[in-house]
């Protein structure tokens, strides 16, 4: 019969500075066994669950000169757990190893070896060598546990309802330790036991319908309804057939068999929907994982209560009142806000009631405002949370204009960090007191450009005013995908040279956005970070979770789905703080062009202050440190105890000779797309000393750099040296503008 087991190890390294012991030999921590481990692995190197078979695995001592036997103990009868030197008999009560003499480690087969104490809990294991002369090192003692004991972390999930069926979302909870993979902490979950009991003593819930899904894709329903519950079958798990005869009680099993998957957490997510259940009525649902060596996690006490809502979803308008801008018509803004209106939704509680002749029927208890950000629907952006009085106020119209009205059939909502010629899809849905949702009310709302609305800017491209004219700059960084866009298959370009952002923006019939461009894009609503500030905003809090500066999240900083839409200016440029810094064109002391990376990134820079780093304005100008050197004559003297070394010679003084006995290595530079950018060097020790091609790799991070000779020179220390034109880095990006 197939056996599975488990194993975990507790191992202990003894160091001694000298020895006592009756063998006479000193320093034993030399001769001890190092790095002694056991794994779950067959002779042929692999292993299969249910089988018990056991590698044990060890490094040779410090000390190899006379190494002769390892000796290796199964259970404390013969060496106790804290024996630290061994007797001739005990010896000869082990199995013995001889030394090969070979690599650094040997390893034994402990399948027939530990056969015997499988029925144990654990066994003690000892490992000693043996030297010819009779020295022996410490001993090494650790224990092979047969089992998990270890449960699964609790199964946590989130629940909706309707008036005859529960909704629960689940996700995969991480084992604590893997049944028969010891060095593998996250192991497969069995499955799980649900269990619904209805709250009414007089409801039976045995018809009701189950069906559920693991990362989207369904599960059997015969699966669902063959087995209703695991139990611990000693040292694994069992499935127990179903046969309930408590009618109010809906038992079922769900299989897993599978580790939480910390590479797409898509694939741990679970649903379930129980179909069948009464209007109204309130059910306790509980959800326990079995992991594989029979540990269950633990539940609510109880169970979590969920009602059912009743039986009629209110009722929901279809038409907003906005206001009209004056410019081209379309609803205006109110300072980056959108004011909407809407007729108050109604609770029918008898079937058959339309919106006219159901006045009399009480208001629904709130509203649900979503936007759809492309992939979903996600809560529009709040300053606080949404309280039950929110909808409370009432409204009229009156000469097309809304006026509070304690008696009015309007409800208001505002929503905060639009910008002009935004599109929104907006869904609204009204929530009676049972829970009950009405139909999706889904609409499309396309805003007005105000002051902007005779500027005609290229697409993905929004108007920006800068004194007294205004020019148009990229919405987002470019993009890879054509004209800048940003489709889900294009990510922002990163890690480019300067020169490829110039070319790149001249290519398409744009420039790259100057300095004097950014700063005015940053001062659009006198925001110090160039983005919508609202009531009680907080810089560091904001720019981290909206804009990721200083998150580490190279991922996000490149991809356009997983950009925050609040990250914005007043203006709609996106993201001027955090996510990638952007080469603009500046301009030196003399009024020459010159590259300047402007805002900040993703990047975490160790004592930093993010707030600081995000100001919208901050520049920088890349530099790197190299040798400062010279082949023209160099004359040294003697100044007392003092070298002074000098370009030109000083008769009054003794000369000392100079001799040339440093070196550079000189190497021309060019971009992936073959634009050459010069000749740059590296120090011949320091590029001996920091691993040679690999070092230059690491130093001209995605140029192409060939070989071009070899320089004897004398090297006077260090230079800071600009590097704009060879300099490249994955957070570092562009956008381009476009002059009217």
């Amino acid at each position: 019969m197939p056996f599975r087991l488990f194993l975990t190890l507790i191992i202990g390294v003894l160091f001694y500075a000298c020895s006592d012991d009756s063998s006479g030999a000193n320093f034993p921590f030399e001769r001890t066994v190092l790095d002694v481990s056991v794994t779950p692995r067959c002779a042929d190197g692999t292993f299969k669950p249910g089988t018990a078979c056991y590698l044990l695995q060890w490094r040779h001592p410090i000390e190899h000169n006379n190494l002769e036997t390892y000796y290796i103990w199964l259970d404390t009868l013969t060496v106790k757990d804290s024996a630290q030197n061994i007797s001739q008999a005990q010896m000869n009560a082990g199995t013995a190893v001889a030394y090969s003499g070979k690599g650094e480690g040997d390893s034994l087969n402990l399948t027939e070896l530990i056969s015997k104490y499988l029925e144990r809990d654990s066994v003690h294991l000892a490992i000693w060598a043996k030297y010819k002369s009779g020295d022996q090192g410490a001993v090494q003692h650790l224990y092979i546990y047969f089992g998990d004991d270890i449960a699964p972390a609790i199964v946590q999930f989130n629940d909706s309802a309707s008036a005859n069926r529960i909704w629960i979302d689940f996700m995969r909870p991480a084992d604590q330790r893997d049944f028969y993979f010891p060095d593998v902490l996250n192991g497969a979950i069995a499955g799980y036991n649900v269990v619904i009991t209805a709250q009414d003593a007089a409801e039976d819930i045995r018809e009701a319908k189950v069906s559920a899904s693991l990362a989207g894709n369904a599960i059997s329903s015969a699966d669902l309804r063959k087995f209703y519950r695991f139990k611990n079958n000693g040292r694994a798990v069992a499935l127990e057939a179903t046969d309930s005869k408590n009618a109010r009680i809906l038992r079922f099993a769900l299989l897993d068999g599978k580790g939480f998957d910390s590479e797409n957490s898509e694939n741990n997510n679970w649903k379930l929907e129980i179909l069948g259940l009464k209007p109204e009525h309130s059910y306790s649902v509980s959800i326990v994982a079995w992991d594989s060596a029979g540990n269950p996690s633990s539940a609510e006490s109880g169970g979590r209560v969920i009602a059912t809502t009743d039986s009629i979803a209110p009722l929901i308008t279809d038409k907003f009142f906005l206001y009209a801008d004056s410019n081209d018509g379309l609803p205006r803004l109110d300072s980056n806000r959108l004011i909407l209106f809407w007729e108050r939704s109604i609770d029918p509680l008898i079937k058959g009631c339309s919106q006219s002749s159901c006045s009399s029927f009480r208001e629904v208890q709130t509203y649900i405002v979503e936007q759809w950000n492309g992939k979903t629907w996600e809560s529009v952006p709040r300053i606080s949370v949404i309280g039950d009085d929110y909808y409370g106020k009432r409204y009229s119209l009156a000469d097309s204009v809304m006026q509070a009205n304690t008696n009015g059939i309007y409800v208001s909502d505002t929503l905060r960090w639009v910008v002009h010629n935004d599109t929104l899809i907006l869904r609204i849905r009204a929530v009676d007191f049972s829970g009950h949702y009405s139909a999706a009310w889904i609409d499309t709302v396309a805003l007005s450009k105000g002051w902007a609305f005779q500027t005609d800017c290229p697409p993905n491209f929004v108007p920006v005013k800068r004194d007294s004219t205004v020019f148009c700059m990229e919405k987002f960084e470019h993009s890879a995908s054509a004209g800048g866009g940003t489709s889900a298959d294009g990510e922002f370009l990163h890690a480019v040279l300067y020169g490829e952002a110039v070319s790149t923006c001249k290519d398409e019939g744009y420039d790259l956005c100057t300095e004097d461009e950014w700063n005015a894009a940053c001062n659009s609503g006198k925001s110090s970070y160039g983005v919508i500030e609202e009531k009680g905003f907080l810089p560091s809090e904001f720019l981290f979770r909206y804009c990721g500066a200083g998150t580490g999240d190279s991922l996000g900083a490149i991809s356009p789905n997983l950009r925050k839409k609040i990250c914005t200016s007043p203006d709609g440029v996106r993201d001027l703080p955090g996510q990638l810094q952007e080469w603009v064109k500046g301009k030196d002391s003399t009024g020459k062009e010159t590259p300047i990376l402007k805002g900040t990134s993703y990047m975490i820079f160790e004592g930093a202050s993010r707030t600081e780093l995000a100001q919208c304005k901050i520049k920088a100008t890349p530099t790197r440190i190299r040798p400062k050197w010279t082949q023209d004559s160099v004359y040294l003297y003697r100044n007392g105890s003092r070298i002074d070394t000098l370009l030109v010679r000083d008769t009054l003084r003794t000369l000392y000779s100079v001799s040339f006995t440093d070196t550079i290595l000189i190497y021309n530079l060019s971009s992936k797309g073959g634009v050459e950018l010069g000749e740059d060097f590296v120090d011949n020790a320091e590029f001996m000393r920091r691993g040679r091609e690999e070092w230059l790799k690491e130093l001209w991070r995605g140029l192409n750099y060939t070989f071009k000779e070899k320089r004897v020179v004398l090297i006077l220390g260090t230079q800071k040296v600009n590097a704009e034109e060879t300099f490249i880095e994955s957070s570092v990006g562009f956008r381009c503008c476009s002059r009217l």
